[in-house]
């Protein structure tokens, strides 16, 4: 597969005013182009930036046994907000774009969403595009913390306080995951990072590749259900009750 595959993605805002600015400064690595503009805090870290980002692609090309792209990945580092939505048309961030193979970023000295997660997207593309519950999860926990570098438990834990968490199973299509509210989002990130590592962790990363692949966000969620009991051999509700114990102390 090349490293702009046919996958649809859902992008209602993204716009491509970033190709056509002249302010872009470059520095280029083994396996990436890192754009960012003069005077910036990202232009001050841009090594430090580089050598995250080597050591997050060697990790997760290791891990997941996937072949290195021949494309490098484009980095696109935003001083702000408002010059990200100007630029790209979302001031979220961090976005993996798959048709152009590229990162958008806002990198200031509050927010530096740099590290696995982003590229993961990328990088498991060879593998197709599973649902946002399962692509999020392996990209949160390949990265191991949470957005502000904490432990994913400290999120779950809070969230089963709050009573925010809904059924793992009911989960299980794009439409479900995306109609999550936003003010929550870190908690159903940690959530599906959690159990992710769970599943992983304890039926091994070939089930979870093959997991991977044949749920799809074309299925609905009963018949990625069914790919689940397929491959682990018990419905995804016990699997969820058997990592739920985690927590039980």
């Amino acid at each position: 597969m090349n490293n702009t595959p046919d996958i649809k993605q859902y992008l209602p805002f993204y716009k491509e005013n970033f190709k056509k600015d002249t302010r872009w400064l470059k520095k280029e690595t083994e396996h990436y182009t890192f754009n960012y503009f003069p005077d910036s805090l990202a232009e001050k870290e841009v090594d430090f930036i580089a050598e995250r980002q080597e050591k997050a692609f060697k990790k997760i090309i290791s891990f997941l046994r996937l072949k290195p792209p021949k494309k490098k990945i484009s980095y696109y580092l935003y001083p702000s907000k408002k010059t990200k939505k100007e630029l790209m048309g979302d001031d979220w961030y961090a976005q993996s774009i798959y048709h152009d193979f590229c990162v958008h970023i806002l990198y200031t000295s509050e927010i530096k969403p740099v590290g696995e997660h982003e590229d993961t997207h990328l990088l498991s593309l060879p593998w197709g595009l599973s649902i946002g519950f399962w692509a999020e999860g392996l990209a949160e926990y390949l990265t191991g913390h949470d957005w502000y570098g904490n432990s994913h438990n400290i999120k779950i834990r809070e969230g089963f306080k709050r009573k925010i968490f809904p059924s793992i199973e009911s989960l299980m299509s794009q439409k479900a995951w995306m109609d999550l509210p936003d003010e929550n989002a870190i908690y159903y990130y940690c959530l599906a990072g959690s159990f992710t590592k769970f599943i992983i962790e304890k039926f091994g990363m070939e089930k979870f590749k093959e997991l991977y692949k044949e749920t799809s966000r074309g299925k609905g969620a009963e018949e990625n259900k069914k790919v689940f009991k397929k491959i682990y051999g018990i419905d995804i509700d016990e699997a969820e009750q058997g990592w739920k114990k985690m927590f039980s102390n």
